[in-house]
């Protein structure tokens, strides 16, 4: 790759001359009216939370309680409006902002003429507890700490200022101090609270709108639970010793007031919450993963005994966040009650299974996508994340997942389809027809594995020395045994005989037609046969003989037949999704490197099929300079990126495109194969009876403007019921009890999401199956093949060629990044590059250490490289 190649343009049709319609000035204008809006709302309520410990803050929320509290909606609705009002306004806007931006175009986007820093993709940790920490997600790491300290330590300075006011003993004093103290805990925890269900909302406007993948929004969401579980076991920890120091803890724990706290239900939202906590350290999570998911279902519990504990008032604080998560979890249960259609089921040797999904054309996702994946002939109730491996614009309606075996859930995976891939190929053809009396039998094409007759070129190499010609074509007919009855006519094809009836058949008349010469040579343009050493049998093409059973064996069976009853071979597959990146920011830079371990090549593979796909239509495509580098562990891996051919999907694309490839096989020192033979792939792959369902679009990333009619409608209908709820019931019968007003509050808000946003998405649903009758489901070219497919990394000369210069295989080395990215560095020059890495979190770290050491140590005319990370860990 020269210097010329990389800095001028290569595609003729690329961004510099591809024409946009250019975007109205109303609708830019608009667009950042909405943003500043949104930044001004978030910054204030931001602030109003860092306030709130303090006196002033506290006075200031007392003051506007007071002024609104005489409204229907009483103390609860003032609160929720000061603390979960501005979450519900920010989302209304945010859909606002993407249904005027619809599905904007990712190549308007100006790409910057000198490179710059981001602090989304300048990694400043890269080891530790946190793993890689992004400059923007360190800020706000550092305005978490800074605020719980600046809580904690106001808190603490009120409580004194409070005690000193009062004359009691120093023993009281003590006790009251704790119990402050428990208290102040609490209401911190509340405030982290409101934050810690945003991030785990997978189809959340809010993520959209920032493009925060669900898969990177999960950390934020553990971040803060430990640090919410932190709070809340000390408030319960607090009160313990002060209740244990009066002599009434028992007393204590079992009370259950009308009026104020009710600590009972406290007692068990905080067990729920230890339980949940103590199964999601990282040890539990890895080795005991189910154990760690069934826990984490107790939220329910944990969410229902804290509004009993707090009451209506005090749970209003955190139930901004708390309602956008059952929001998305009503859509997500919606969603995933279709079954989806598994259009093949593949598994490769390298322990790679491959399915391929259908999908209605109006559900959209990106190279960067993923879905959860539900079997229900496996199991009813795992859901796993798997990235999508297909470009969209492979095919309307279908996308595919690659998933790697490794452990219980996906070996019963595998095993399921080998079994129903190796009981398909013992099911034979249907029965054949007997012909009309006085008619001749059809001639059937050759079938199953005579594959000599389906090449134009063949190639036969035999070990041994052959003592005949070798024979190409149908195998020749074999003389039977010595004092063994003459063979009956040939049967036409295999299977059981006809049932009922037959004539019989009439003696051929005249002298028999002489037996022509084999002709199976002569059906080729082009023919290599290669034998040597000792054979005693000729080397055939074709079905081979049957093999004879060990004497004393007893016989064997002849294989069934298709039977026309027998059900088909079936996978009830269940997807959520997709979820992920809003913009594909693989198609922002126009150099990328991309760094995979093991199964991370998935992804890539997409985002190569991608950008070859838009180069092959003619569509903008930024990336020019595409590096990847690919660790595994053995040989047989390379099945993965073997079975990917470029050339089919754009074949002249290396003069459009620099790509290079480097694949390290860290356990292996040398190639396990003969000089000279490439890796082969084989795979056994089923095909289930299609029954029309694809995936549901009832999805948070789906439409636009009925994902935010659901939204929309689901608070509209919440804020209702809680009118009425007051109007008819609460302020008429005189219901005072806290504990009894979280319920009924909590109530309200789940009934918003079903009553009002069921409906919603009853319509949704309809409108749904209305476009897909109108669509016109057309031959899709998906690649399958009933047979076992076998492919080489060297397809033919071409494919070889560029194979050897596009592809560097090393073994028995691990990637130097140092090395890697020094020498990319003099190659591509002071520009933009896009490392995006999906693997192992030691990969990212090493990737992120180098990324940030040579940004430290940059000179001014190298490169700025921006990591991304695209693994899934929970």
């Amino acid at each position: 790759m020269d210097e010329h190649s990389v800095r001028k343009p290569l595609l003729n049709g690329g961004v510099d001359t591809v024409h946009y319609k250019q975007t109205p000035l109303y609708v830019s204008a608009l667009k950042w009216v909405l943003k500043i809006l949104m930044w001004v709302i978030f910054v204030a309520w931001v602030a109003l939370i860092f306030l709130y410990p303090s006196e002033f803050g506290s006075e200031l929320t007392q003051k506007f309680t007071r002024a609104t509290s005489g409204t229907i909606f009483g103390t609860a609705g003032s609160m929720f409006l000061i603390f979960s009002g501005p979450i519900a306004i920010i989302a209304f806007l945010a859909i606002a902002h993407l249904i005027i931006s619809g599905e904007e175009n990712f190549e308007r986007k100006k790409v910057p003429k000198h490179p710059r820093f981001r602090l989304w993709t300048f990694p400043v940790l890269v080891d530790g507890p946190f793993g890689v920490v992004s400059a923007a997600e360190f800020v706000g790491i550092v305005l978490f700490v800074v605020f719980i300290f600046w809580a904690v330590y106001t808190y603490t300075m009120r409580n004194i200022s409070l005690l000193s006011e009062f004359r009691i003993p120093t023993k009281e004093q003590s006790i009251w101090m704790l119990e402050l103290t428990g208290l102040r805990l609490g209401m911190i925890g509340l405030l982290c609270l409101a934050f810690l269900f945003l991030p785990v909302a997978r189809g959340s406007v809010l993520l959209r709108l920032i493009d925060i993948p669900f898969e990177h929004a999960t950390r934020y969401h553990v971040w803060l639970g430990h640090l919410t579980m932190v709070l809340f076991t000390l408030h319960g920890l607090f009160y313990v010793i002060a209740w244990d120091i009066q002599g009434r803890l028992v007393q204590e724990l079992l009370a259950w007031r009308n009026i104020g706290i009710a600590n009972f239900p406290g007692v068990i939202s905080l067990l729920a919450g230890l339980m949940m906590w103590a199964t999601s350290f990282h040890p539990v999570r890895k080795h005991f993963f189910e154990l760690f998911f069934y826990t984490h279902q107790l939220y329910v519990v944990f969410v229902v005994f804290l509004a009993l504990h707090v009451g209506d008032f005090v749970f209003s604080i955190a139930a901004g966040g708390i309602f956008l998560f059952i929001l998305d979890r009503f859509l997500r249960f919606c969603q995933s009650r279709r079954t989806v259609d598994v259009l093949s089921a593949s598994c490769l040797p390298c322990g790679t299974v491959e399915l391929v999904l259908s999908k209605p054309a109006s559900l959209r996702y990106n190279a960067l996508s993923f879905f959860f994946l539900q079997v229900r002939e496996l199991s009813w109730l795992q859901w796993h994340p798997f990235s999508v491996s297909s470009s969209p614009l492979e095919g309307k309606y279908h996308s595919s997942v690659l998933i790697k075996v490794l452990g219980e859930w996906t070996e019963n995976l595998r095993d399921y389809i080998l079994s129903k891939s190796e009981s398909d190929s013992q099911v034979g053809p249907p029965q054949p027809v007997p012909p009309p009396e006085g008619h001749p039998p059809p001639v059937h094409p050759p079938q199953g594995p005579v594959r000599n007759l389906m090449y134009e070129n063949l190639i036969l190499v035999a070990g041994g020395i052959s003592e005949a010609n070798p024979h190409v074509g149908p195998p020749l007919p074999v003389p039977p045994p010595q004092g063994a009855p003459p063979p009956g006519p040939p049967l036409q094809e295999e299977g059981p005989p006809p049932q009922g009836p037959h004539p019989p058949v009439p003696p051929p008349q005249g002298p028999p037609p002489p037996v022509p010469p084999p002709k199976g040579n002569l059906m080729y343009e082009n023919l290599i046969v290669v034998a040597g050493g000792i054979s005693e049998t000729e080397p055939q093409v074709g079905p081979p003989p049957p093999v004879p059973p060990p004497q004393g064996s007893p016989p064997q069976r002849p294989p069934p037949s298709r039977h026309p009853l027998l059900p088909p071979t079936k996978i009830t597959a269940s997807v959520e999704g997709p979820y992920g990146h809003e913009v594909p920011y693989h198609l922002m830079y126009e150099n990328l490197i991309l760094v995979a371990g093991g199964i991370g090549i998935s992804p890539f593979l997409a985002i190569l099929s991608d950008i070859l796909r838009r180069i092959n239509e003619g569509k903008s495509c930024l990336p020019r300079n595409v590096l990847i580098v690919w660790a595994v562990k053995k040989s047989n891996e390379l099945s993965l990126l073997s079975n990917f051919y470029k050339e089919s999907i754009c074949p002249f694309f290396s003069d459009k495109l620099n790509l290079e490839t480097f694949i390290y096989v860290t356990r292996e020192t040398e190639p396990p194969l003969e000089e000279g033979e490439l890796h082969k792939t084989m795979s056994s792959s089923i095909y289930p009876v299609p029954s029309g369902c694809a995936m549901s679009v009832l999805v948070g990333t789906g439409n636009n403007v009925w994902s935010g009619l659901y939204v929309i409608s689901s608070t509209v209908g919440f804020i209702i019921l809680v009118a009425l709820l007051n109007i008819l019931y609460v302020n008429p019968f005189n219901i005072h009890s806290w504990w009894y007003k979280g319920l009924l509050f909590l109530a309200c808000m789940v009934g918003g999401v079903l009553i009002f946003g069921g409906t919603v998405i009853g319509f949704w649903h309809l409108w749904e199956r209305k476009s897909s009758a109108r669509e016109n489901y057309k031959d899709d070219s998906i690649e399958v093949d009933n047979a076992q497919n076998v492919g080489t990394m060297a397809h033919n000369d071409r494919r070889k060629k560029d194979t050897k210069s596009s592809t560097n295989i090393l073994y028995g080395s691990r990637p130097d990044f140092k090395e890697i990215f020094g020498s990319t560095s003099k190659k591509w020059g002071h520009v933009d590059v896009g490392v995006i890495v999906c693997g192992p979190p030691s990969l990212q770290s090493s990737v992120a250490k180098e990324i940030r050491s040579h940004s430290l140590m940059r000179e001014c005319h190298d490169p700025i490289f921006h990591f991304h990370s695209h693994s899934f860990d929970l």
